[in-house]
């Protein structure tokens, strides 16, 4: 293994960490009697001034492909689509389910990138796919089911569609967004669409809180802008550059430890009990999703 690909491998498989750590950031911050949407608006705050400023230097530092109206509609669209829905459903669900059990149903997003392949653009699904898919939903099934027994919690259902929701929600955005992100470059595609994706985040608490922006304990300051660096931001580039060197295939093979990080990060940070079950099936999500992403080439994590 040469020099820059090794770099390339370390740089995605701390950007698939990284993502883990957002349901433990969420989890910690619910202990202090926040909600989703507020939770959302504080990852969004704290992350819009990075983007912004990567955004910025990049027009600065080197040549952009121009943006033309077509694309703009584009962008925004996704923005919403991608970023803003599968977020807000995403955080609403990691109310009502754990930490690990998010990861394992967000990982499914390429079963959905395979079904809109085949309904809207009339890709072929092999028979290797369709297994993987079935596996997907064993797992998913079965970390449900450990869920149920350690949670206890009459909402652990209406969780689990919010997260996939977050799921479908973000492979309708990979599966739409793929030929303008080659075009106008992956970073620029990633700035303006999570700018977007923030003031609809912020407008949306403005609605419904007002500026209420002050009230929240010391702690959950420090959690929301641990979530937007080392859960958002952080993640977002790592990936992109890890991509640039490896691949998408090599780097979905890498993020693939995602659902496993989370496992472990659950148990350390937030007592969530570690069962023989649970394991089982993320096992199975993480066969599914391996195959799917590999035959597929979907590369993006959420």
């Amino acid at each position: 293994m040469n020099t820059k690909f090794l770099k390339g491998v370390i740089l995605v498989f701390i950007g698939a960490v990284c993502f883990s750590t957002k349901g433990i950031f969420a989890k910690l911050a619910f202990r202090y009697n926040i909600n989703g949407i507020q939770l959302l608006m504080l990852r969004m705050l704290f992350s819009l001034p990075f983007y912004i400023t990567i955004l910025s230097y990049t027009y600065k530092k080197t040549i952009t492909p121009r943006i033309n109206k077509n694309d703009w509609i584009t962008i925004f669209t996704m923005g919403i689509v991608g970023y803003y829905l599968a977020a807000l459903f995403d955080f609403l669900g990691l109310q009502y389910v754990s930490a690990s059990l998010e990861r394992n149903i967000i990982f499914t997003y390429p079963t959905f990138v395979l079904l809109f392949g085949f309904l809207f653009y009339k890709r072929s699904v092999q028979h290797l796919q369709l297994i993987a898919v079935i596996l997907c939903y064993v797992g998913i099934i079965i970390a449900f089911y450990s869920d149920q027994k350690m949670y206890m919690n009459a909402n652990l259902t209406k969780g689990t569609i919010y997260v996939l929701l977050s799921a479908l929600t973000y492979a309708l955005y990979l599966v739409s967004s793929d030929k303008l992100i080659k075009n106008i470059g992956p970073i620029q595609f990633t700035c303006i669409s999570m700018i977007i994706s923030g003031v609809a985040v912020l407008i949306h608490y403005l609605i419904i809180y007002g500026f209420q922006l002050l009230s929240f304990p010391k702690e959950v300051y420090f959690l929301g802008f641990g979530l937007a660096i080392i859960g958002t931001v952080l993640p977002t580039f790592l990936m992109t550059k890890g991509i640039e060197i490896i691949g998408s295939s090599n780097m979905s093979i890498i993020a693939s430890t995602g659902p496993i990080a989370t496992i472990f990060l659950s148990y350390i940070f937030l007592q969530e009990e570690l069962t023989l079950l649970h394991g089982f099936g993320t096992l199975l999500v993480l066969i599914g999703v391996l195959v799917l992403s590999i035959k597929g080439g979907t590369t993006e994590l959420t």
